[in-house]
């Protein structure tokens, strides 16, 4: 028999045989005689075979030392899954076992060593204390008849995995149980009658040893964890069970309500066991042996809600739809002011700006520099090879310098950010409440933070204004562009200027409220926060063109495919938050902040993947919320080729952990007004809570085709390239800011529609229903016996066939009990009649067709108008009348009845006066039609 890849057989080598080099093979020759081995491919330079030991090691074989396999040499085995096995064949041939005799066993290649690890780690994990015990009702779904033990679900995938899983070969054993799935999966429809929509979690299980019982006593059960069990075994499918060792033991199939015959199976390491409903199971494993299972899951019970909505429909509470504002403690944002690209002024203009999809950068302005100068296109000369950037705040050179009570001779050498920080902090500080005149009456602990990470005017700024003398060490220091305001404006609170870089504003946000929320010793009333950043030198642009960070065209591509780098933009930003409910008059609230660095990177510039997603974990947890319940993530995105995708990347692996009703949106301001570089993170955290006062998100300008690196496999969301609303009246919504030194900042805002007529009207009575049957608290199970299926709920079935009506009441409590509908097949009548105007409504018997069944005849005839209308009665019952949904002249309208309805719902008939029509009327069951035609 020729040999062939894929076929098994058995090697018979007579010495010790050097393996092939493989991840923890230790290259020492080892024995291959009477060795089980499928064939992987033929190595025509060695003239060998090779092939990959039922003990999952590789290795090449001279053709002479193999013998084809026979089919009783495997017989303990219905399939070997091996590296050559074609997936689709055997999936199709699991399937038709299953189907055939409702079990099937599998020999999967697992080395020894492998096994040994997943063994040592679940060991481990035991003497942590990981393991635990199921309720006694929940065990013998589980674990089988009679079935105790100790358990652990893991999921390798999971950010939360301790590293002792994570880096254990119980990964690998994981992924060959969703191999299985995705193998069978196309054929369980046609042979099993039924849809593989999902695995549960791997579970492992140890058997009860002497001294475990006081250990490990068995949980108590809640009424969330029973209603989870209960649908959990009604959705079960097929249960998977793999058999690590190191030890055999027994499985004994027991046909389900008796029907059948008992099949005894050996438990043999590297085994894999599935079997249908048809069988419950008993394992006895010998020793401490491992056992590692799975649930092959049917798709859950999917309903849609009848607009037919009786009762008390005030009870349902239908105003302000949406998740409700944080827990605990709150810090609110009380006032905004902002210069942003675009030439907005204000955040009324700025949100304006953002949801036109405008575009603020333009060439250099003159007034700033002549860039032609320095204009290198080609980067021929070490010049600046863009000419655009975002300019966004005109007269930068402009200062009313006697409102903040600063000397002419003082001011003409401050730098031009010292002087936009005082007019737009003043601009929040007035708006939460506080004026210049009762400061400097009655002075405020009030904190001031600023964001900047650029001195331009340090370099500039004895070329166009005299610095020196008494004012030059104040005119350009960056302490000074925080101080000076709380001294102008008498603030005692907190101040202080903050930069790590992009970053910057997005950190003092998050200083900020911590410091509001240090109410030990020195409080704060409140905080205001600023970002800042002018475009003064075309020095910047020399320096990134040098290093290749700016973009060729000029903009921040975020998110397209033509992403070549950043454009520079400048804003100046402020918030005034304090330490109050919302709903003392807030905009927004600061949900949650965090900041953090990404140590060792591949460079010091680099972006860290993994230090962002710890920095959004660590305000998720703040918060409380899940990945789920973020509406909309406002992204860093600069439009850079490798901090795009690393961003996107991070962000998918926080957020696709969970199951999402709605798409994320995922939007970037930087497409609008450029980088802000210092000041960026809290332009960002600002169109954060402009979007969650509007409900909706913003387009990202400029995005035409998507990133071909960025990975959103797994992670639904939204790359807006126009505006939407969102899916309730308050949303939360996430902004992340990377500093190119490794620090990171990530901020959580959450409001209410505020600002639109949406946020004022009231929910229909069928949203506010659906949504309180989403939060209706779990049901009461009735547990009678071990057999789910002789369980009883009184909530959502777990399974409900296509067609079955439910009828769904709700009390008070929001406590939700579902009751099936049994519909009454209505008595259609045993004899018809034609009623109408030919007869002044009076019934007129049809006679009975005598071949075809369920087929009633008759004759009208038309009157001098030559139109009649007509209906048909059932019995000559005026309760059981049949009719059209409207006044209809077509025979196809479609038909209601029997029940009692007014005349004007009438088939209208019309012919000639005085022409006689023969009527057919036909029903059988719920079918009906009516036609007529000359007699």
């Amino acid at each position: 028999m020729a040999l062939q890849p894929g076929m098994l057989v058995e090697i018979n080598a007579r010495e010790r045989i050097l393996p092939l080099p493989g991840e923890d093979v230790e290259m020492e020759p080892l024995d291959f005689s009477a060795v089980k081995a499928q064939l992987v491919e033929f190595d025509r330079e060695k003239d060998k075979w090779i092939v990959a030991t039922f003990g999952g090691v590789s290795v090449a074989i001279e053709e002479p030392l193999l013998r084809p396999l026979q089919a009783d040499e495997v017989r303990s085995y219905d399939f070997v899954f091996g590296p050559k096995s074609d997936p689709e064949i055997m999936g199709e041939e699991l399937a038709k076992r299953l189907s055939e005799r409702g079990y099937a066993v599998l020999k999967v290649f697992v080395a020894d060593k492998d096994a040994a690890n997943v063994v040592e780690t679940a060991k481990m994990l035991e003497e942590e204390g990981k393991f635990s015990r199921f309720a006694g009702e929940f065990e013998p779904g589980y674990l089988g008849r009679g079935g105790v033990g100790k358990t652990l679900h893991v999921d390798p995938d999971a950010r939360e995995s301790p590293a002792s899983i994570v880096e254990s070969k119980i990964k690998t054993m994981d992924e060959t149980f969703t191999s299985i799935m995705q193998m069978v999966q196309p054929y369980t429809m046609e042979n099993l009658g039924f849809d593989i929509y999902s695995r549960t979690n791997l579970m492992l299980r140890l058997p009860m040893l002497d001294g475990d019982d006081d250990r490990y006593p068995p949980a108590d059960i809640d009424d969330v964890e029973a209603e989870q069990y209960y649908h959990l075994m009604m959705r079960k499918k097929l249960t998977v069970l793999q058999f690590v060792g190191p030890s055999e033991g027994q499985v004994k199939l027991v046909p389900r309500k008796d029907l059948g015959e008992e099949v005894v199976l050996k438990a043999e390491p590297h085994t894999v066991l599935l079997f249908t409903g048809r069988f419950d199971y008993m394992h006895s494993p010998d020793d401490a042996s491992l056992s590692l299972s799975t649930f092959f899951l049917e798709q859950p019970a999917v309903w849609s809600l009848d607009t037919r909505i009786t009762g008390n429909v005030d009870a349902l509470g239908m105003m302000g739809a949406g998740p409700p504002a944080p827990n605990g403690e709150q810090v609110a944002v009380f006032s905004i002011y902002c210069r942003e690209g675009g030439g907005s002024e204000g955040k009324e203009q700025y949100w304006n700006a953002i949801t036109a999809a405008t575009d603020g950068l333009l060439e250099v302005p003159v007034i700033r520099w002549d860039h032609i100068e320095y204009y290198d296109p080609n980067s021929e000369a070490g010049g600046s090879y863009t000419r655009h950037g975002c300019f966004g705040i005109e007269g930068v050179d402009l200062f009313d310098c006697k409102f903040f009570e600063i000397s002419p001779a003082e001011a003409r050498g401050m730098d031009p950010v010292q002087r936009q920080v005082l007019e737009v902090s003043y601009m929040a500080l007035a708006g939460a409440g506080w004026d210049k005149k009762h400061l400097q009456r009655e002075s405020q602990n009030i904190g001031h933070f600023v964001g900047i990470d650029k001195d331009d005017w340090m370099y500039i700024g004895g070329q166009v204004s005299d610095v020196s003398g008494g004012f030059g060490a104040s005119a350009a220091a960056n302490s000074i562009t925080s101080n000076r305001f709380s001294y102008s404006l008498n603030l005692k609170g907190a101040s202080m200027t903050i930069d790590t870089a992009c970053s910057s504003s997005l950190v003092c946000l998050h200083v900020s409220k911590l410091h509001l929320r240090n109410q030990d010793f020195d409080p704060m009333p409140a905080c205001i926060v600023n970002g800042c950043n002018l475009m003064l030198s075309v020095g910047p642009f020399i320096g990134c063109c040098g290093a290749n960070m700016l973009s060729h065209e000029g903009r921040c591509f975020t998110f397209n495919d033509t992403a070549d780098g950043y454009a520079r933009g400048e804003l100046c930003s402020a918030i005034a938050i304090r330490r109050k409910p919302y709903t003392e008059g807030g905009m927004a609230c600061v949900a949650g902040t965090q900041a953090n660095q990404d140590g060792r990177s591949a460079s010091m510039t680099a972006p860290n993947g993994p230090a962002q997603e710890r920095c959004i974990q660590a305000v998720l947890r703040e918060t409380g919320l899940s990945p789920a319940e973020i509406d909309c993530l406002e992204c860093h995105g600069t439009g850079t080729a490798l901090g795009d995708p690393i961003e996107v990347g991070s962000v998918r692996k926080v957020m696709a952990g969970a199951q999402r009703t709605e798409p994320a949106i995922v939007t970037s301001s930087k497409s609008n007004i450029g980088h802000g570089e210092g000041g960026a993170g809290l332009a960002g955290f600002i169109k954060c809570c402009e979007q969650v006062m509007h409900t909706e998100g913003c387009s990202n300008v400029h995005l035409r085709t998507l990133n071909p690196h960025l990975d959103i496999e797994g992670f639904p969301c939204h790359m807006l390239s126009e505006k939407i609303l969102m899916r309730e009246d308050s949303a939360y919504n996430g902004v992340s800011s990377f500093g190119f030194g490794g620090t990171n900042g990530h901020g959580e805002a959450w409001g209410k529609n505020i600002e639109t007529s949406r946020g004022c009207g009231q929910q229909d009575a069928y949203s506010a229903f659906n949504k309180k049957l989403r939060l209706a608290p779990p049901a009461e199970i009735t547990m009678n016996g071990d057999d789910v299926e002789d369980w009883e709920t009184t909530g959502m079935p777990a399974v409900i066939e296509q067609g079955v009506k439910y009828q769904v009441l709700l009390d008070e409590d929001g406590i939700a009990t579902w009751e099936e509908v049994h519909e009454e097949e209505p008595n259609y009548g045993d004899e018809f009649y034609v009623i109408g105007t030919h007869n002044e409504w009076e019934p007129d018997a049809l006679d009975r067709h005598p071949s075809i069944n369920g087929l009633w005849t008759g004759s009208i005839t038309l009157s001098a108008t030559g139109e009649e209308c007509v209906q048909i009665q059932a019995d000559a019952d005026r309760m059981k009348t049949y009719h059209p949904t409207m006044r209809a002249t077509l025979k196809s309208t479609e038909i209601k009845g029997p029940e009692e309805v007014s005349q004007d719902f009438c088939w209208v008939i019309r012919g000639s006066p005085g022409e006689t029509l023969e009527v057919e009327w036909f029903q059988q069951g719920k079918t009906m039609s009516i036609n007529w035609m000359r007699a």
